[in-house]
């Protein structure tokens, strides 16, 4: 008798939970659904745990921008410049030039992107806000007139970007690259005050030598390059990619034993013909009557 009293206690105990456990999940899911009840998203709950910005979703759109002006910047056609330069227009800072440095007057092939995909985003280090985003690109050239003559060609490019409102602008000319070697990393673009302009005999001794690193840097082998660096560091050049052109505007100025030469290089696209014109910022340092690369970068236009 004591035992099935016990039993039927348990056993009441038991419904009454069950009644007072389903009455307070119908309070709470009503709650929920007329909005007295906030329940924070799981996306939220991750991001504060994970302790990043729940609206930070800049490298994915950043991606996206960079991917499409790769996709119109190496889109051209032969005597519709104009309607390139109106697709290029809206991702240019004002500014800069709205074909990007290229000139079609003597390019012998058109040129359209198959495939764009992202490799690296590289926030500069200077503050500036500028990303340098390298883009990998497969291209389709066809001969001008001859539209049965095609061939494919891999690019890569490197494109800064800056933070504009909610897009994003392209803030300085891009420029062709080296496909990535595993060994070797990225040069960091130069940056520092100016200095002082050195005499007419220093100049032309830097610009002599930066002729003929030029000429090795799209002609010859890592080896070669390595010659002309500080460091003796063989580096991968533009080698079958790009011909040297012409060396302007060089600016040349002294700090701290170190040199800062400011330049444009023309360079021809050997798949193309499409010439590019480019700003660099090295910086150099004579030892003797020797010239060295202590380091290359693309410098502001």
């Amino acid at each position: 008798m004591e035992k099935r009293m016990i039993h039927r206690k348990l056993v009441r105990a038991v419904f009454w939970l069950i009644i007072l456990y389903t009455a307070a999940t119908a309070t709470a899911v009503l709650a929920i659904q007329f909005g007295l009840l906030k329940v924070p998203e799981t996306a939220t709950l991750a991001n504060a745990q994970s302790g990043k910005d729940p609206e930070e979703h800049m490298p994915v759109s950043l991606a996206a921008f960079a991917e499409q002006f790769t996709k119109e910047y190496l889109f051209w056609t032969a005597g519709k410049e104009d309607s390139r330069a109106e697709r290029l227009r809206p991702f240019w800072k004002p500014g800069l030039d709205v074909q990007g440095g290229l000139e079609f007057s003597k390019a012998g092939w058109n040129s359209y992107t198959r495939q764009v995909s992202t490799w690296e985003m590289k926030e500069r280090k200077d503050g500036s806000g500028i990303t340098d985003v390298t883009v990998y690109a497969e291209t389709i050239l066809t001969r001008t007139g001859r539209g049965n003559d095609q061939k494919r060609v891999d690019r890569w490019i490197s494109v800064p970007v800056r933070k504009a409102g909610e897009s994003y602008v392209v803030v300085e000319l891009p420029k062709i690259i080296p496909a990535p070697v595993v060994s070797v990393p990225e040069e960091e673009p130069v940056s520092g005050n100016k200095g002082e302009t050195v005499n007419s005999s220093v100049r032309a001794e830097a610009e002599a030598f930066l002729r003929s690193f030029w000429k090795v840097y799209t002609t010859g082998e890592p080896r070669e390059i390595a010659y002309f660096r500080k460091d003796n560091r063989p580096v991968p050049g533009l080698t079958g990619v790009m011909r040297f052109e012409d060396l302007k505007d060089l600016e040349v100025t002294e700090q701290n034993g170190e040199m800062t030469a400011r330049f444009r290089v023309e360079l021809e696209d050997l798949a193309s013909g499409v010439k590019m014109t480019t700003r660099y910022e090295f910086k150099l340092v004579r030892e003797g009557n020797r010239w060295f690369v202590l380091k290359m970068g693309q410098g502001e236009i």
